[in-house]
């Protein structure tokens, strides 16, 4: 009975806060090791985690303020390392938990796992397919960067695209490492995307190194399906050239680092100068040899048109010449006829009635050698005046007489628009007169 009397007694508060008091000073901070076997997101924000080894459970939260500073999302089936206090807590039952500050990977190789396994299931779902990847603009009018606004490296990237060809940027701020980066970024890209006015032709997603640890936001398989499915380009600009995250590989192109990005984006200005310059070059020279081409050309064709007069008068050799070997010919005929007449009147004993009907056969023939001739030379004649009222239809005169004009450049007639230029005076010759007229627009 003795015995019982030298038990302590305690109220239940009392002993609970003896033993809170105990626990706490007994564990004040702790590193514990374990695999996350649950994960529970309460109203406040806090996360409820379960974590486990081969025969145990250990009860942990992360209270809201304490969730930011996190450098990861957790997730179950990671194994981590959680540093914090051991509390104690009996409103509604008893109960012990560490009250999480952080949150480690335990160990880079278990971290690298989990790529690896994001990796391989979004592999198989075809977002790193080159076909599925997005052409980058060569000359973009206007950027956006989706990095945080502090630090050096959106700094790098203005500097180094104002040095190369400056473009309008559009700065989108986000966190870029943390539990809440992932979403920020996945944010931003959505918000890029939705812009109606002055949206970005390319989108870059920049960070500074860090460890794979820091780096996990970049390996977030939803921001992967974000970065696949956005309709604007993406170059992802992660880290140092030796970093590779899971968004490197469904960007539509990987930068090394940031500085990278901004080269690959834009070209530089005073080389595009100097390109355009060559090719205005090339084109002048090439446009003076087609004009000296077509120059030559045209002379050689001008030879060969005649002008109405040179045509008249070859009409008029022509019918002269014509004329010339007609009566040629018809003194010719008769002479023949006569001579052999002659001798055949000579040789032979004609009676009068074969003179008579030699006469008149004669006569006949003379009257049709002479209807012949003047129906020939009325063919010709008709001919030629046919020639003579084609020629002047389509003589300049001719033309001038029916409204149309010749428009001259200085001594060279113009046919084509093209040999006109704004404010060249050129000339109007109409049927009566030459009228000049200043070139204000051409449609």
């Amino acid at each position: 009975m003795s015995l019982k009397l030298n038990i302590p007694e305690y109220g239940v508060t009392q002993f609970n806060r003896e033993l809170k008091d105990l626990i706490e000073d007994h564990f004040n901070y702790v590193r514990i090791k374990g695999e996350i076997s649950e994960i529970r997101v309460a109203t406040k924000g806090q996360l409820y985690i379960t974590l486990k080894d081969d025969t145990s459970i250990l009860s942990a939260v992360v209270w809201e303020q304490k969730k930011r500073s996190l450098t990861f999302e957790p997730e179950m089936g990671m194994e981590v390392t959680l540093t914090g206090r051991i509390t104690t807590w009996s409103k509604f039952k008893t109960t012990y938990q560490i009250d999480v500050d952080k949150i480690e990977i335990a160990g880079e190789g278990a971290l690298l796992k989990i790529i690896e396994e994001r990796k391989k299931r979004l592999s198989e779902k075809g977002y790193f397919d080159d076909e599925n990847k997005k052409q980058i603009p060569y000359l973009p009018s206007r950027i956006g960067v989706i990095t945080s606004p502090n630090g050096s490296v959106i700094h790098d990237i203005i500097n180094r695209i104002s040095d190369r060809f400056k473009t309008p940027i559009d700065l989108w701020p986000v966190a870029v490492q943390g539990t809440e980066a992932a979403k920020n970024i996945i944010d931003a890209i959505n918000g890029f995307n939705k812009v109606k006015e002055n949206k970005p032709d390319v989108i870059i997603i920049a960070r500074g190194g860090g460890s794979t640890e820091d780096l996990m936001a970049f390996n977030d398989e939803k921001l992967a399906e974000v970065v696949s499915k956005s309709h604007i380009p993406i170059i992802s600009a992660i880290g140092h050239e030796t970093d590779t995250t899971i968004i490197d590989f469904v960007s539509d192109l990987r930068a090394s680092t940031p500085t990278a990005a901004a080269e690959l984006v834009v070209p530089v200005r005073s080389e595009l100068i100097n390109n355009i310059k060559v090719l205005k070059q090339r084109l002048n020279y090439g446009i003076e040899n087609l004009l000296k081409q077509n120059s030559t050309n045209i002379y050689k064709l001008s030879s060969y048109i005649k002008t109405p007069e040179q045509i008249i008068e070859s009409f008029k050799d022509r019918l002269s010449f014509i004329n010339t070997g007609l009566s040629r010919i018809i003194k010719n005929n008769i002479a023949i006829t006569s001579k052999d007449f002659y001798a055949l009147s000579n040789n032979l004993k004609i009676s009068s009635n074969i003179i008579k009907f030699n006469k008149s056969n004669l006569k006949n023939l003379s009257y049709k050698f002479h209807s012949s001739i003047k129906r020939e030379l009325k063919n010709n004649k008709e001919k030629y005046i046919s020639y003579l009222k084609l020629i002047e239809t389509n003589s300049i005169n001719s033309n001038l007489k029916k409204g149309y004009s010749i428009i001259s450049k200085g001594k060279k007639n113009i046919n084509d628009s093209k040999l006109i230029r704004e404010n060249d005076i050129l000339n109007a010759r109409l049927i009566d007169k030459t009228i000049k007229i200043t070139v204000k627009k051409i449609n």
